[in-house]
Parts: C-alpha cells; structure tokens; sequence
C-alpha cells in the first residue's frame, strides 16, 4: 500500500513537472477593429496627421478612408506600415458638460459685478437688480445652465495610441530546449 501511494505521488508530481516545461500557446494576432475613427503620422507627412475612418491594418500597410471624403466615393489611402510612426484610434466620444458649467459660472460671476445695482429702481423695474449679491447670483445660476447644456452638446474624441509591433506580424516561435519532453508511464493497481 505504501508503495502504492508513493508511485501516485511520484508520478502526480512528474506530470506536474511536464505541465509547467510545456509552453503556453502563441496568443492570435491583435486584430484592429475596421470602422472607427484613427490618425496616424507617418515618415513624408511631417507634423500633420492623416485622419479618417479605419479599413484595415496589418503588417503591410494601414489602409484608411480619409476624413471629408464622399461617403459612397471609393477613396481609401494605404500607408506602408513601416513608415507609420504613430497610430491612434477613437473608440469613444467625450462630453464637456461639467466644463461648460463652471465656465458658465465664472463668466455669470462676471457680468453680475458688472450689472447696474440699484435698490429703489429694483421695486418699478423687474430687470434691475435690487443687491450686488442677487445679481452676481442669478447670472451665475443662468449662465452656468446655458453653459452646462452647451458643453453637453460638444463632443470630442478620446484617443487611445496603438503599440505600432501590433502592425507587424508575430514573430517566429522560439526554439525549444534541446531536451526531450518527460514521458513517465505509471501502471497503478488498486
């Protein structure tokens, strides 16, 4: 019985040994998703980037519909993707709404220092204000609102760079150890 256990044990541990010498298998290629939108700079375009529409990307090139092209016009740009020196893709949008909001207070805050105070007038006329305080807040309340919803309506891209070896294509698998993989048959009777 002991000797028993002790072969199981010692031929666990042996395929636990030939588990952990095994290589963990090649991960695919990254893919970049078509149809979203990307720059790129690239050697001969100097500063400037070429922005547009993402139709593939591979080892060989980056192939791209320009920004401002005719939606039914066939207008693709390929990049050699050994010149590409920079690749961003927007996967989703920004909005400024929060921004508006306190740039809309601050300039509220402004005209309401600036606003004609006058505590006598304010009781005939309702477009006067009757403090310096109820003015810089009720412009500061409005101008904040008008702000906030503004800033809620522009939109703009966030851009996630892309590791440029995501273009070349995988390199060869390493060469393995010079040694054979650990075969061990263990007959166990019970």
């Amino acid at each position: 019985m002991r000797i028993r256990c002790l072969s199981l044990v010692a031929g666990l541990l042996a395929a636990g040994a030939q588990a952990a010498t095994q290589e963990p298998p090649e991960p695919p290629p990254l893919r970049l998703p078509s149809g979203v939108r990307a720059r790129l700079w690239a050697r001969g375009l100097g500063a400037r980037s070429l922005a547009g529409t993402l139709v593939a990307a591979d080892a060989g090139a980056v192939t791209l519909v320009p920004k401002g092209a005719a939606p039914l016009a066939a207008v693709e740009l390929s990049v050699p993707a050994a010149d590409v020196t920079r690749l961003e893709l927007a996967l989703e949008r920004k909005r400024h709404g929060w921004e508006g909001l306190l740039i809309g207070a601050v300039a509220g805050v402004i005209v309401g220092f600036t606003d004609p105070v006058d505590p006598m007038l304010c009781r005939l006329n309702q477009n006067v204000s009757c403090s310096r305080a109820g003015a810089v807040g009720t412009y500061a309340v409005g101008f904040a609102a008008i702000g906030g919803v503004i800033g809620a309506l522009v939109q703009t891209d966030r851009w996630t760079p892309v590791a440029l070896d995501a273009l070349s294509s995988p390199p060869p698998p390493a060469p393995r150890a010079g040694r054979a993989p650990l075969s061990l048959r263990l007959a166990v009777r019970f």
